[in-house]
């Protein structure tokens, strides 16, 4: 098991959240202060919030699932295909935030 960094980690995650059957959007799970410094810098950033403290990793993701979907098992999913991203022994825990049902188009 090798270390992986939270700013490493952050594209993986966002990778395994777009690649999740059910997911139609993500959105930015980052405080907006660091959005605004990397729009300042002209820098791209991950969507995903991956954070170390205490001895533990916490990741937060946001997304957005179609109506037609059931939520609870796209979200599920998405913590799924996310703990599969970390391969160190670091404890995670993962947070799916449902920010948006998108209406299929008519």
């Amino acid at each position: 098991m090798t270390d992986i960094t939270p700013a490493a980690l952050a594209p993986r995650v966002d990778l395994a959240v777009t690649a999740t059957e059910g997911v139609r959007e993500m959105y930015s799970a980052r405080p907006v202060v660091a959005r605004a410094l990397e729009h300042v810098v002209d820098a791209e950033g991950s969507l995903a919030a991956v954070d170390d403290a205490d001895g533990a990793r916490s990741i937060t993701v946001c997304i957005g699932v179609s109506t037609q979907d059931d939520t609870v098992a796209v979200a599920s999913a998405v913590a799924t295909a996310v703990r599969g991203t970390d391969e160190t022994a670091v404890p995670a825990r993962v947070r799916v935030r449902v920010a948006r049902l998108v209406a299929p188009a008519s």
